[in-house]
């Protein structure tokens, strides 16, 4: 038996060999779509392949062996859910934006027509803090590498008030309200509704979303709306 080579691996097949690195499968038909040319592969039916010859199919044990790195698991409701709520969040932080003067685009950066800019990134559950702390850090060296980070903030609209809470402690831990703000979704569309219907509400509103004193623009809305209901408020705005 000592100078016999194991069944198992001699039936293994050799796909990959890169730099003396070598990836093996032992399912001949797992290792004929690995090495196929991709042409053919686009034009093959991957589940016929699989199954094809004395019943045969690819076990999840047989899959790994192609992907050791790698985990692969099927996407779950509860995972659909989630990316439902996120692209939902994102979608009404855009439209809350726009409605309130600014140019939105598809990765969540803000213009006004002032020339400044808003880095917008939506939090669509609640996070700890460290979590909130950790976004924070990365939102941070993506603001520092932009060439107009002098006219440029960071916003984070989030799903609750307790989150929005969280990101305040998070940014001023680590001074940083001069540049980012955070607001909840309902706070953001509800600034629109308390600005006055005029020129002046796309320069109320980025004094309310772009850093100055507070962090959390909830705290301004309040401001906003008390003033609002108050009798003695100009009609000329703020």
């Amino acid at each position: 038996m000592g100078g016999q080579p194991d069944e198992s691996s001699a039936k293994r097949r050799t796909v990959v060999d890169v730099f003396g690195l070598k990836l093996e499968v032992s399912n001949p038909r797992l290792a004929e779509l690995l090495t196929m040319d991709a042409k053919e592969a686009l034009t093959t039916d991957i589940r016929g392949l699989a199954s094809r010859g004395a019943g045969e199919r690819l076990r999840p044990d047989e899959i790994a062996q192609a992907t050791p790195d790698v985990i692969l698991t099927a996407t779950s409701p509860h995972d659909e859910e989630i990316t439902r709520a996120r692209r939902a969040l994102r979608e009404r932080a855009a439209t809350a934006g726009r409605t309130l003067g600014f140019e939105t685009h598809a990765d969540g950066l803000w213009v006004s027509p002032a020339g400044l800019c808003i880095l917008m990134r939506t939090v669509e559950r609640p996070l700890s803090l460290a979590a909130a702390a950790h976004f924070v850090d990365e939102m941070k060296l993506l603001h520092k590498k932009r060439e107009d980070a002098a006219e440029c903030s960071v916003l984070f609209v989030v799903c609750d008030q307790q989150t929005a809470d969280v990101f305040k402690v998070a940014i001023r831990q680590r001074a940083l309200h001069g540049i980012m703000r955070t607001a909840t979704i309902k706070s953001l569309e509800e600034l629109r509704a308390i600005l006055p219907g005029n020129d002046l509400m796309h320069r109320d509103a980025t004094a309310v979303l772009v850093p100055a004193a507070n962090i959390d623009a909830g705290e301004m809305v309040d401001l906003l709306r008390a003033h609002n209901a108050s009798p003695e408020r100009s009609s000329e705005g703020f």
